[in-house]
């Protein structure tokens, strides 16, 4: 089996650990070979045979034997080592074996090959890493070999750290991309493995299972994105992670200990429910978690029915980052139940990874824009891409943007999405964007104007030809919020004169704070509650505290319950 003791006792451990946790080893030039099937307890004693040295960490042990071998034989030996570790912990070795092995390290089984084979028709240490456990100063290595049909190679040794796949769930899993018929699932997994999970309405008896595939193959991947289509709206299901085992993909591990997650399908006419918006939190990784945990706290988020992320997570796209940091507050706060939506901001365009921002968290669509229901508010998610055009000079990270390609390919999916049904026959229409078309200011001068020209042809105007209920918004880094109609915005300070005002808008732009050294609000968050006449908007700083609460009723009429100073900008 290769779910093995020492992997079973040290599940937790084994699937954090990284590089620098593992002990380093001296292994011993000198192997010991006893032919012949294995005595009792052959895996906790050094039993005397033949030494023999390898060369290349390679060894055939058809070469030890002093008779003609006949493969159907079935010839089976054990292989010994002593060797030296520093100190107690965790090592990390390989085998390759013509066919099949079964490894011991101080008596506690850590790897079998015994039913699956080598599977790797060229041997090497690398055909199969393993982590062992060690003792400082000597410990035993004990390998039960049997012959395959062509010959009895044999390599063991130290390799350079190898992430080893395991069914294990490493992060999530996570809701996502919610919507009245559909729901998203992703986790990752420890290592590259075959996964999928079973669900059922809550209470039913049968289990329908859906797993990560693409035309009727199972995906071997660290990442597991999985869309539940054709769900009942309004009714809870209950689900579970199914993972394969990599050396035995016929067992189906189900992980963590057959545990239940759940979640509830969106209503197709409940006006009555919440959702918290953040977005630029682009702090190191302690303060990022502080302040998410407390404005997920003071906004009772755990109780909302949706989180939308609305970008710049961090300054460049890294998905570990986001997951150990955002994900692991959000799942510590919220528990898996609540479905997240992850919007791409501009900085989400940045670093080494960026190019894998879809594969974490595109749509059923495989894109990062969309248009989503929850009761009968319509959500259209944008992707307001970089704030500098491609062409830019010292900024490499736009050098791998088509901007125009990009652009032509959101300006189809708006025209579709304002004219479908799920837009035109909602009671309210709210905007989720990185950025905002008016109330910004923006120093490069290009995501307003380029949101501008995308959307203002639907929504600006006194007469839209959409109507526009709420645009919730970032990346300026100043908390603001905008009074339709005027150039006035409310701002605990006075910000930056936008680069287009309100005059020809009736809709208002909400926007978060963010990073800076001269505001008061660093990082801010809202929880909106939608009930049937009207939208409560409540805004919490970074330390939680409530600093803006506004009403906008299906009437027309704002109430501003608190409200920060109004700024214009003829002063």
């Amino acid at each position: 089996m290769s779910c093995s003791d020492f992997l079973s006792e040290n599940r937790d451990v084994i699937k954090n650990i990284e590089a620098e946790m593992l002990v380093p080893v001296n292994m011993n030039p000198e192997w010991h070979f006893v032919f012949g099937k294995p005595v009792d307890g052959w895996m906790d004693s050094m039993q005397e045979g033949k030494i023999f040295r390898m060369q290349k960490n390679t060894f055939d042990f058809d070469r030890v034997l002093d008779k003609e071998v006949n493969p159907e034989d079935g010839l089976e030996g054990v292989v010994y080592q002593e060797f030296e570790a520093e100190s107690e912990g965790i090592a990390e070795i390989g085998v390759g074996c013509d066919w099949w092995f079964s490894a011991y390290c101080n008596g506690k089984r850590c790897f079998s090959t015994w039913q699956s084979g080598n599977k790797e028709g060229q041997f090497a240490v690398d055909n199969n890493p393993f982590f062992i456990p060690v003792c400082q100063g000597k410990n035993l290595l004990a390998i039960r070999v049997k012959r395959g049909s062509g010959s009895w190679h044999f390599c063991c040794g130290v390799i350079p750290f190898t992430k080893i796949p395991l069914p294990i769930l490493q992060y999530g899993p996570f809701c996502n991309n919610p919507d009245i018929h559909k729901m998203g699932i992703r986790f990752m997994t420890c290592g590259k493995i075959g996964a999928g999970v079973k669900y059922r309405l809550k209470g039913a008896d049968a289990w329908r299972m859906q797993w990560d595939q693409r035309h009727g193959q199972i995906l071997r991947e660290e990442f597991h994105s999985i869309f539940l289509d054709g769900l009942e709206s309004g009714k809870e299901y209950e689900y579970r992670v199914v993972m394969m085992d990599p050396r035995s993909p016929e067992m189906h591990v189900v992980s963590p200990e057959k545990k239940c997650f759940s979640f509830s399908v969106p209503p197709e006419k409940d006006e009555n429910f919440s959702f918290f918006f953040t977005a630029d939190l682009q702090f190191p990784p302690k303060e990022h978690m502080k302040y998410l945990q407390a404005m997920l706290k003071a906004a009772d988020a755990k109780k909302c029915n949706m989180i939308v992320f609305g970008g710049d997570a961090f300054s460049s796209f890294l998905s570990e980052d986001i997951f150990r940091c955002t994900f692991k507050t959000l799942q510590t706060e919220c528990k898996n139940t609540i479905p997240i939506v992850f919007l791409r901001g501009n900085h989400e365009l940045r670093g080494d990874h960026a190019d894998q921002f879809l594969k974490y968290f595109g749509n059923d669509n495989g894109v990062s824009y969309g248009i989503f229901r929850f009761g009968e508010t319509a959500f259209l998610v944008l992707d307001c891409w970089e704030d500098k055009p491609a062409d830019s000079p010292n900024a490499d990270y736009c050098k791998y943007n088509l901007d125009e390609i990009f652009y032509d390919e959101e300006r189809k999916f708006l025209k579709q999405a304002v004219n479908s049904a799920v837009w035109k026959d909602a009671k309210r229409r709210i905007v989720l964007a990185h950025g905002a078309p008016y109330s910004q200011y923006d120093a490069c001068e290009t995501m307003p104007f380029v949101l501008q020209d995308l959307t203002d042809c639907y929504f600006a105007g006194k007469q839209p030809k959409s109507r526009l209920d709420l645009w919730l918004a970032g990346h300026s880094h100043h908390y603001t919020r905008s009074i339709p109609g005027t150039a006035i915005l409310a701002a605990p300070d006075h910000p930056d004169k936008p680069q287009k005002d309100g005059t020809d808008y009736i809709y208002p732009v909400l926007t978060v704070g963010g990073p800076s050294e001269t505001q008061k609000i660093k990082a801010s968050a809202f929880r909106v509650d939608s009930t049937d006449e009207k939208l409560l908007i409540k805004a919490y700083d970074q330390d939680g505290k409530c600093f803006e609460e506004v009403a906008y009723f299906d009437d027309g009429r704002v109430n501003e319950i608190r409200s920060l100073p109004h700024r214009t900008f003829d002063e």
